[in-house]
């Protein structure tokens, strides 16, 4: 039982990671501001993995290894909470475990979230440090301990708070995350115990971040970029909206999303609790497009998307959602759509890439250096010129080429 529950799931986890990485190729030696800080000489934004670093015995010139090997042992956890659950929860109903159908949903959803926008920039030479937080938060909707509905519990409400906090002081763009898990165990718990657990995370991550409201490590600072929400939308319009951002960032996750939460909306029977359900679902739609109000990098903040996915994901029954022949099919059309996604940032309505793909697909688009901003819309895209990330495997592609 352990053997299938853990090792099984870890073993597909790190199999499919390792088939990704001759995708977009993982550069361990990619410098990132984040290594270099930490909170023991004061109290800074995005941190965590430096202050972790701080703490371990490596020297100076190891920090950018050590840091990546961080990032991939959190992408690593935040896969495998994931696929293990999906494992139970696909295998509970079927006994035999040589199901030809429970196999292929199995690696279906494993291959979808694996070869999601979080795994490609966690691969990068960008420096992003999304998967430590992801990790974490990953692990709280995972777990049955946090996500079961039993009495109330003091150290249970203090450990997902600390969590939380965590995850903020690592990226403040985790308080949507939270946001995301208030609105949801509001609805399957109860508002007073939705808010009892979730509220106490949100208030201090919220206070942490006024208390480093002028501190930026990179970017830009809290007060920064609640100067930029003042702006309305002009930001998000101007800047931030992008369609294939938006597609790029979430991938087949916006497919099984619906597919899922339609699902989880008709299966109430009462009118009543079909609305709060679908005002559920909604609201936690439209909180994975608040980010754009504040932040360029459009493909990033939607990777949001994974997270009401999979607690949508965890109210149905996985197996009959995809027991017709029709929905095996839409969910190959998924697993294909999110194949031929290119690896890539898009920030600021450019795409830069993050492997020989999405450097061939960038040729035909305009560079951003000549593009007139004024016309591109929400449906344009330029090419970014960027070689902190391509010249780690560019020459590969010119050989690729050159054949």
């Amino acid at each position: 039982m352990i053997q299938n529950k853990y090792i099984i799931p870890a073993l597909m986890a790190i199999a499919i990671l390792i088939c990704l990485s001759f995708w977009v190729p993982i550069n361990l030696n990619a410098p990132s501001i984040y290594y270099g800080v930490d909170n023991f000489h004061g109290i800074r934004p995005r941190a965590i993995i430096g202050s972790l670093i701080y703490l371990l015995p490596f020297e100076q010139s190891n920090i950018n290894f050590v840091g990546s090997l961080i990032k991939l042992i959190s992408l690593f956890l935040w896969l495998f909470f994931i696929t293990s659950y999906f494992y139970q929860a696909i295998f509970e109903r079927y006994k035999n475990s040589s199901n030809l159908s429970a196999l292929f949903i199995y690696l279906a959803l494993t291959f979808i979230f694996a070869s999601s926008s979080l795994t490609y920039i966690t691969y990068s030479s960008a420096g992003f440090i999304d998967s430590f937080p992801a990790a974490i938060v990953a692990f709280l909707i995972t777990s049955q301990y946090f996500t079961s509905n039993n009495k109330i519990s003091i150290i249970k409400i203090l450990l997902i708070t600390g969590l939380l906090v965590v995850a903020t002081w690592s990226h403040e763009k985790s308080i949507y995350d939270i946001a995301i898990l208030l609105v949801w165990f509001s609805l399957i718990w109860g508002i007073k115990r939705g808010m009892l657990y979730f509220t106490p995370a949100l208030l201090l991550s919220t206070a942490l971040m006024v208390r480093m409201a002028n501190k930026m490590t990179s970017g830009e600072s809290p007060a920064g970029y609640l100067k930029i929400l003042t702006s309305g939308l002009d930001f998000f319009w101007d800047n931030a909206f992008s369609v294939w951002g938006i597609l790029i960032g979430g991938g087949a996750l916006w497919g099984l999303y619906w597919i899922a939460g339609s699902q989880f909306i008709q299966s109430a029977e009462p009118t009543k609790i079909q609305r709060y359900r679908a005002l559920a679902v909604w609201l936690m739609l439209i909180i994975c497009f608040l980010p754009l109000l504040v932040a360029l990098d459009t493909s990033r903040m939607c990777s949001l998307i994974w997270l009401p996915t999979v607690l949508v994901l965890q109210t149905v029954d996985i197996p009959a959602l995809f027991q017709s022949t029709s929905r095996k099919i839409i969910l190959v059309l998924l697993c294909l759509f999110q194949a031929l996604i290119p690896p890539a940032l898009i920030y600021n309505k450019g795409m830069a890439a993050f492997n020989c793909y999405g450097v061939w697909l960038g040729q035909f688009l305009t560079s951003t250096s000549t593009a007139n901003f004024s016309d591109l819309g929400p449906f344009g895209l330029t090419a970014h010129s960027r070689p902190d990330f391509t010249n780690f495997f560019i020459e590969k592609c010119s050989l690729n080429q050159s054949k």
